[in-house]
């Protein structure tokens, strides 16, 4: 009785790993005919409608930031900075010992996200944090010499970065562009 429960359970399993070895067959004869698929070429895209997105303010704002984005990450800082730390160095230059609340009031953005700027320039060396004379509760943001010389390798990235836009509108119209744009941010 025990050798036909043996023999009983092989075939069982045999059967059941039959089924397993059939499944995974299929699968792959699906992925070999969806890596066929798409190895075909495409259709050329047509034109699209884009209806009224060419009228708003944010689309186009949101699109020439998009454009300016991108061209300064892969210009600005080797890819390794980004505006707002480039900004809050600037900022802590022209302001040696201002408070992180200060730069955060500044640029707008949260006091925690300037903790994490300030704490990735420390662990770079470019800005040490000291204890304010005024105040003693404040501290203040300092760049060292290593700063110094980083930030002034990014300004002229970022000029030059810049200037790849600014040629594309005369003095007036840049002045112009900059005054109609700090009516939407104050």
């Amino acid at each position: 009785m025990a050798l036909y429960a043996k023999i009983n359970l092989d075939t069982k399993h045999r059967l059941s790993m039959k089924g397993v070895k059939e499944r995974r067959e299929a699968g792959r004869r699906a992925n070999v005919a969806i890596s066929k698929r798409s190895k075909a070429p495409k259709a050329p895209s047509l034109p699209l409608s884009v209806g009224i997105l060419p009228n708003l303010l944010g689309y186009n704002v949101r699109r020439a930031e998009i454009a300016l984005w991108r061209d300064f990450s892969r210009t600005v800082g080797e890819g390794e900075v980004r505006p707002a730390l480039f900004s809050l160095m600037i900022l802590v230059e022209a302001n040696p010992g201002l408070a992180q609340i200060d730069i955060a009031n500044q640029l707008d953005i949260d006091k925690a996200t300037v903790v994490g700027l300030v704490q990735r320039l420390q662990r770079r060396q470019c800005v040490v944090c000291r204890q304010s004379a005024v105040d003693r509760r404040r501290q203040g943001i300092f760049l060292t010499d290593r700063g110094q010389k980083e930030l002034n390798k990014l300004r002229q990235e970022m000029l030059d970065h810049e200037t790849r836009f600014t040629r594309l509108f005369s003095a007036q119209e840049l002045a112009q562009l900059f005054t109609l744009l700090r009516r939407i941010h104050p």
